[in-house]
């Protein structure tokens, strides 16, 4: 506690702390953009609050994304980093609510191009998100743990500023009650 007392003795890393821990996931230019702080102060707190380990980073290889340092194992780090992405959160979204869905029926219902969609699928099953599984004469997708990935939603829904995820969670909140 006393270590977390001393990094947090400065109002720009309260700022940084508080804001990562309300939008688990955040990247630089989020943060930058939202607190008004040039790049080269963020990253220096940011980095100060990693080595002292009351922050996390997870990369998903276009950006490092930012949590609080014990509330999230690598799975959900991992979970939440996409679900920031506006496809790949469609697509979870959809999978959630539908259950196993082909790659022909989710196109239409996520809206985005077959490469789009096809890119999309490989990186929710090489993140261990998805599963692929063979029905008849087409692959099948789904959600390798609903409850973990519609809690990690909703415990983010906030910093996501999106009906369809207010949408989901109404809907998830009448299925599991």
């Amino acid at each position: 506690m006393r270590r977390m007392e001393e990094a947090l003795n400065l109002e720009n890393r309260r700022k940084i702390y508080g804001f990562i821990s309300k939008n688990p996931g955040t990247y630089l230019r989020e943060m930058e953009r939202d607190l008004g702080m040039q790049p080269g102060l963020l990253s220096y707190h940011l980095d100060y609050l990693e080595r002292r380990e009351l922050l996390r980073i997870e990369d998903d290889g276009y950006r490092k994304r930012y949590f609080p340092g014990a509330e999230y194992k690598l799975k959900g780090r991992k979970v939440i980093s996409l679900l920031r992405l506006d496809s790949p959160r469609k697509i979870l979204i959809h999978l959630l609510v539908n259950g196993s869905t082909s790659f022909r029926d989710l196109l239409p219902a996520v809206g985005v191009s077959k490469s789009t969609l096809s890119y999309n699928m490989k990186k929710l099953t090489a993140a261990g998100v998805v599963q692929v599984v063979r029905s008849e004469r087409e692959l099948v997708y789904r959600v390798d743990d609903p409850d973990e990935v519609a809690d990690l939603l909703i415990s983010i829904r906030e910093s996501l500023e999106n009906d369809a995820v207010d949408r989901f969670v109404d809907i998830w909140s009448k299925l599991s009650g």
